[in-house]
């Protein structure tokens, strides 16, 4: 199982802090494991701080809800993804392989474990909406890059931005929707990646 753990070993952090992040990673743990084989309706506070070996308070003093577990564990692997995109825009690729590697990139982290995949997308839609989903810093990322790609002519200069940007990320986010749906074993990663290019054939100079 794929679980969103904190690493942090370093020497400065006092013991007490050491320990609630031992705590934090253990709720993770054990709560994803829970909602993998339950799912999240069925999971209670009272299993997850039973197997955690916790007290309820003590669940209560890092999230407030059960939900808030939720979208905390979502955060947690959005940032470990975000490290991983940032080392690919160092890349000496083009824009156009950029953008398909980074979603490539956020693809294969989904694949990853798509039960919980699916918890985290769900839940953030329930609460905020499909396209507040939408309005992410990704397409904010795709903007950056496709002005990149106007400046080295990789890209048509006559190109809005936004909206393109708006068409790739509604592209994978609607890809993504049908592939937590599926019932089909197929690769979401080799989904994308095949129609980022058909994107480009439409938007490439």
């Amino acid at each position: 199982m794929t679980t969103v753990m904190i690493d942090r070993d370093d020497v400065n952090i006092s013991l007490r802090e050491k320990k609630k992040i031992e705590t934090k990673n253990k709720i993770f743990e054990v709560a994803g494991r829970l909602f993998k084989e339950k799912g999240f309706e069925s999971t209670t506070v009272d299993e997850i701080t039973t197997k955690a070996r916790i007290g309820k308070g003590t669940f209560f003093n890092y999230f407030p809800t059960k939900e808030a577990l939720l979208m905390d564990f979502a955060k947690q692997k959005e940032e470990l993804v975000y490290d991983i995109v940032l080392k690919e825009l160092k890349t000496n690729t083009s824009v156009r392989e950029k953008i398909k590697n980074v979603l490539v990139l956020v693809a294969k982290s989904n694949e990853k474990d798509k039960e919980l995949t699916k918890l985290f997308v769900f839940e953030h839609m329930r609460r905020y909406g499909y396209d507040e989903r939408k309005s992410t810093g990704l397409n904010i990322l795709l903007c950056d890059l496709l002005e990149k790609g106007i400046g080295t002519k990789e890209v048509k200069k006559n190109i809005d931005i936004k909206k393109a940007a708006g068409n790739i990320t509604g592209v994978y986010f609607a890809s993504l929707m049908e592939w937590l749906w599926s019932q089909s074993d197929y690769s979401f990663s080799e989904d994308i990646s095949i129609k980022i290019d058909m994107i480009f054939e439409g938007i490439g100079s």
